[in-house]
């Protein structure tokens, strides 16, 4: 059997659990690069953010204690670029944000060997999920 070159970049990871809701706790936009690697002004990639689940920090919220200290996790948004360009950051900074449609999907780290795959990212399309709902309200 030849099972070919994966590209890992793309490999969805199925088996894992993961929360319904997730609040926002940091933001920021990845721009896209030329060819030679210069950042595009304007442009938008991906928009990278790290969430906390939130039924877990209701809980904690309720109990009193402190939800600051919570493991935050990785979210990319991703989709078609002018989806992605009118998204305000700041906005998204304490929202809470369904999950439901993420995908888990492998996380490249870099570090000072050069990096490698190394953890789990949610992966959720904007675009997929704007055009969901306009089918489901037209």
């Amino acid at each position: 059997m030849l099972l070919g070159k994966p590209e890992l970049s793309k490999v969805i990871v199925e088996n894992v659990i993961k929360p319904k809701n997730g609040t926002i706790q940091t933001v920021s936009k990845s721009p896209r690069f030329t060819d030679s690697g210069e950042a595009i002004q304007g442009s938008v990639a991906k928009i990278s953010c790290q969430f906390v689940d939130s039924e877990l920090a209701k809980l904690i919220h309720k109990s009193g204690a402190d939800t600051s200290e919570l493991m935050t996790y990785p979210l990319e948004l991703v989709g078609n670029e002018q989806d992605l360009t009118g998204i305000d950051a700041s906005n998204l900074i304490g929202s809470e944000i369904r999950l439901d449609d993420a995908k888990v999907m492998l996380k490249w780290e870099q570090n000072r060997n050069g990096g490698g795959w190394r953890g789990l990212k949610l992966v959720l399309s904007v675009s997929e999920t704007k055009n969901e709902s306009e089918k489901n309200n037209g």
